[in-house]
């Protein structure tokens, strides 16, 4: 899909990856709007507008449907279309195992980064559709829903799942215009790691972030590396955009895993398509 005159709205693109993705879309030619919860949006706006397209910043808390609706129906009227949605915005809770997660640690990370994301499916997922030229979503999800076994950071490894499997839902249920990508960056140097600091009262409230993570953020890629690469993944209409060479070993050892349990409880035998549910399915309604 070539990016040129289009329009992007980027949500969380008030920083860290968020930001290097608006950025990367105004150098190619995309008007971009700025989404973000906190400061940050009107800063991104104003450097979009320095590559020489238009760029606008709109304040969205995307656990809102009401909020991630007003951003489609401002950021529509403002451009006059939108073709290009990154679904970005997502915090993570701080580390600490499961069995030791509270409730409102579910409630925070899951609104955000499930609920927001679905939300922004949507609400600009019914425009894409309803419209006639070609349009793109791209979802960020994690190296943590490719296999990379991140201990202690359960509730975020689950949640990024949960965006894969809505990423691979939703390409099979839009029409043949609207594409879509799901990001799974690895370790990326971002504020992502605070996120705790800003965490809102109906979830707990604020708490301090982690200084081991910092430590650890602070020595990964650079988000600009990661947002070339979701350009080139929407110009080449790529379902996976990755980032980290190494996470494909990780993919490998979850599948040679899976295959091995198939070889052993459950191999392949005459007769087995019977069940397949889209065989099923044909059955119910007259196919063969």
């Amino acid at each position: 899909m070539d990016i040129a005159g289009k329009t992007a709205v980027v949500t969380g693109g008030g920083s860290g990856i968020g930001r290097s993705i608006a950025l990367a879309l105004a150098s190619g030619g995309c008007n971009v709007g700025v989404g973000d919860i906190e400061g940050g949006a009107a800063e991104r706006a104003a450097e979009v507008e320095t590559a020489g397209v238009r760029g606008a910043a709109y304040e969205v808390d995307v656990t809102g449907e009401a909020d991630v609706e007003a951003l489609a129906e401002r950021s529509f009227d403002d451009f006059g279309s939108v073709e290009i949605l990154v679904n970005n915005a997502g915090v993570l809770s701080r580390p600490g195992p499961l069995l030791e997660t509270s409730a409102s640690d579910y409630d925070w990370v899951f609104a955000v980064n499930v609920r927001g994301m679905l939300n922004g499916i949507r609400c600009f997922g019914r425009r894409f559709a309803a419209s006639e030229g070609p349009c793109w979503i791209v979802n960020t999800g994690s190296e943590h829903c490719l296999g990379v076994p991140h201990l202690y950071s359960g509730l975020y490894t689950a949640s990024k799942h949960a965006v894969l499997g809505l990423s691979a839902v939703l390409r099979g249920e839009l029409p043949g215009h609207v594409g879509v990508s799901v990001l799974c960056p690895g370790l990326v140097d971002t504020g992502l790691w605070r996120s705790s600091e800003r965490r809102q009262e109906r979830f707990g409230g604020a708490a301090e972030a982690d200084p081991a993570s910092a430590a650890v953020t602070q020595l990964g890629m650079a988000p600009e590396e990661v947002a070339a690469r979701v350009v080139e993944g929407i110009r080449d209409e790529t379902f996976y955009i990755v980032s980290h060479s190494h996470v494909v070993e990780f993919a490998q050892r979850r599948w040679e895993e899976i295959a091995a349990a198939f070889e052993a409880r459950a191999p392949r035998r005459p007769g087995d398509e019977e069940y397949a549910v889209e065989n099923v399915m044909a059955r119910l309604t007259g196919g063969e």
